[in-house]
């Protein structure tokens, strides 16, 4: 339901860095909201798929992860960019 008419679906990790301990807490959290083929389908005709990584297998589907919906390569990359230019401002180089 809550994808039904959107562009895009994005996740997080559910873990974050230094929340290690947590792991097994959250994955019986959010058990059952993983990112798959059957949800994908509820949304839009051509909705993309977004997460900022690091990804795990209980989050997103590999079906979802590695298709042609996913746009998280280029996401990753469009990150490395903009921390690049931060950098290079931060340096005066900009």
């Amino acid at each position: 339901e809550a994808v039904k008419g959107s562009d895009v679906v994005v996740t997080d990790t559910w873990v974050s860095m230094g929340q290690e301990s947590e792991y097994e807490k959250r994955v019986k959290e959010f058990d059952g909201y993983q990112v798959n083929a059957n949800l994908m389908k509820q949304a839009n005709p051509g909705a993309v798929f977004l997460h900022c990584l690091p990804r795990h297998p209980e989050e997103v589907s590999d079906e979802v992860f590695y298709s042609d919906q996913s746009l998280v390569f280029p996401e990753a990359e469009n990150r490395m960019w903009t921390v690049m230019a931060v950098m290079a401002a931060q340096l005066g180089k900009l």
